[in-house]
């Protein structure tokens, strides 16, 4: 079973890039464009971790960290964006605040090296994580 990635991204090139790195790493990658098509996937499926750009059109990272405390999601969340320092800062303070798990943030562009092996790392996790639940 592979592991299952949530890419929200509104621009192409980035969708790009995420999904052959996602596939790399070992994962399925669903991609969305939208803070609208995240939610409507998010209330459908489970992932095992979410990348998120902060900036989505007219809206932002702010209404996915928001949708995903309503969820009550545990799932892994980084951040990937172009952003200012201080934007990226108050969303992980956000993230926080609502007990979600965010791992490391990256700027664009991103040190690709580095995204794969948190990929990786949060894959080991997930995968651990199922063979735990199997046992019970």
């Amino acid at each position: 079973m592979s592991n299952q990635l949530l890419v929200i991204e509104d621009a192409e090139v980035h969708l790009s890039i995420l999904r052959k790195i996602a596939a790399q790493c070992g994962y399925e990658a669903t991609c969305v464009s939208s803070v609208e098509a995240a939610a409507e996937v998010l209330r459908e499926r489970t992932f095992d971790c979410i990348t998120l750009d902060l900036s989505l059109g007219d809206r932002c990272g702010a209404d996915v960290l928001l949708l995903l405390n309503e969820l009550k999601s545990r799932t892994p969340v980084i951040f990937i964006s172009g952003a200012e320092d201080g934007t990226r800062e108050e969303h992980v303070r956000l993230a926080t605040v609502l007990g979600l798990v965010v791992y490391p943030q990256f700027q664009k562009p991103v040190d690709l090296p580095a995204l794969r092996e948190t990929l990786k790392q949060i894959a080991t996790l997930a995968e651990c994580e199922r063979l735990v639940a199997a046992v019970r």
